[in-house]
Order: C-alpha cells, then structure tokens, then sequence
C-alpha cells in the first residue's frame, strides 16, 4: 500500500468519529482531486514533504479533538473539529510547486491567494460550514496574521472561543510535534 493509501486510510479512520459514512466517502473524494493526500504543508517548515499537509491537518484534528474532550468544548455540531481541523489548510493543496531536486516553491500561478480566508472559500465549497467553523478556519492562525487584523482576531474569539482552540491545536502540531 503506498503512503498516499495509508493516509486516506487515517483519514477515513479518523474522520468516521464525527461525520458519517457517506460524509466521510464525498470529502475524501473531493480532497483526492485538490492533491490534499500529497501536497506538502510548506516550502521549509513544518510538513515540508509529500503529504505533509495531510500529516499536519491530522495532527491537528487529534490535537484538536484531545482539546474538546479534556477541555470540555462546546461546538455547535459534533462533527465540527473534525472539519476545522481536516480543512483549516485547505488553501495549500495548489500553493507549491515540487522542484526536481526534491524542495518545494511557492506557486506563481495561483489564482486566489491568502491563507485563512482562501481555506475557508475552498472549504465551503465542499461542506456546508457553520459561522463558528468559517471563524476557526479563518482565523487559525492566530497573531501570525497581519497585525492589523489582530482586533478582529480578539473579537472572533470573544463571539466564538474554539477560535483560539483551533490555533492552539495548529500550534501544538507544528511547533510541539513539527509536523
């Protein structure tokens, strides 16, 4: 079985826990077509190797699936950290390039830039978001995002806690276990 196998697999496995069969079978679908199971999660940093956005995004859904359940979170569906957490990178599926010798670049053809805001366009387009997980996805990042926008990041929070719960589990695996 290849490693693009074994990671759908995981994500069957893992997304199964809050999103039903048929649920499960669509966005696996559609995340095949968008290269999710292969693209890298960046040029240098964490994830930077084939299939490291998957790798990054499970990581991130455990961490953030651990968090709800010691920390008693509330979302507004149950299947919402698995969709937050599966989909908050959404906009790295056509952000590099694979380079002959192995390294990754950014892509100079992409169509629609940005981070937060692209993942939450794509995202949409495959689930029916909620408000609370458009807020998660968007704002994922944290204090990453630029400056200027760091008030609507605290008001996002205040309207919507699992906010800073998304950016903790995306914090916790690219920082704490580096994927």
């Amino acid at each position: 079985m290849s490693e693009r196998d074994n990671r759908v697999k995981a994500f069957e496995k893992l997304m199964r826990g809050g999103l039903s069969s048929t649920d499960v079978f669509c966005l696996k679908n559609q995340l095949m077509a968008m290269g999710f199971f292969t693209a890298p999660a960046s040029t240098k940093y964490h994830g930077n190797y084939e299939g490291g956005l998957f790798d990054h995004s499970f990581t991130v859904t455990s961490s953030l699936l651990s968090l709800t359940k010691r920390m008693g979170l509330n979302w507004k569906r149950k299947a919402s950290p698995y969709i937050v957490g599966m989909l908050h990178d959404l906009c790295k599926c056509d952000s590099y390039i694979h380079n002959p010798d192995g390294t990754y670049s950014y892509n100079p053809d992409i169509l629609l830039p940005g981070h937060g805001d692209k993942s939450v366009i794509l995202a949409q387009k495959i689930v029916d978001l909620t408000d609370e997980e458009m807020a998660c996805i968007r704002w994922h990042m944290g204090a990453f995002d630029d400056k200027e926008n760091w008030d609507k990041y605290g008001k996002s929070i205040e309207k919507y806690p699992n906010v800073l719960w998304t950016h903790t589990a995306d914090m916790m695996a690219a920082r704490i276990f580096k994927i």
